[in-house]
């Protein structure tokens, strides 16, 4: 096999990865809809579980949370706005949660696993 051969191969894998990604949410999306119409987590199809987990995402309120940072001395640890960042921040006891309150919207997302069972 050539170079020529392969790079046409690749452009044929890159091309139909995309269009298995793109049919991949959108049934993602309509399983989604269908947990929540329905009021469910998870769905079992013989061998196939489908599982949905929530897990809520803080949106940082930047200007809120840059000032108090910077007044604490910690904006130069963070930099940006970063969850791993703050999180660590959190852990290692600089900041916690119950001072960061208000300085975030709560958005919640979900993740869908499948497992043969």
């Amino acid at each position: 096999m050539d170079l020529a051969d392969i790079a046409l191969e690749y452009d044929e894998l890159v091309s139909a990865i995309s269009v298995l990604e793109k049919r991949r949410e959108e049934l993602r999306n309509r399983i989604l809809n269908t947990f929540d119409e329905k009021g469910i987590d998870i769905l079992r199809i013989g061998n196939v579980e489908l599982k949905r987990k929530r897990v809520d995402w803080k949106l940082w309120k930047i200007r809120k949370l840059k000032s108090y940072l910077q007044e604490r001395e910690l904006w130069d640890m963070v930099e940006s706005v970063d969850r791993k960042t703050l999180s660590k921040l959190i852990e290692r006891g600089f900041l916690t949660e119950q001072e960061l309150e208000g300085m975030y919207d709560i958005e919640p997302r979900y993740s869908l696993h499948v497992n043969r069972v």
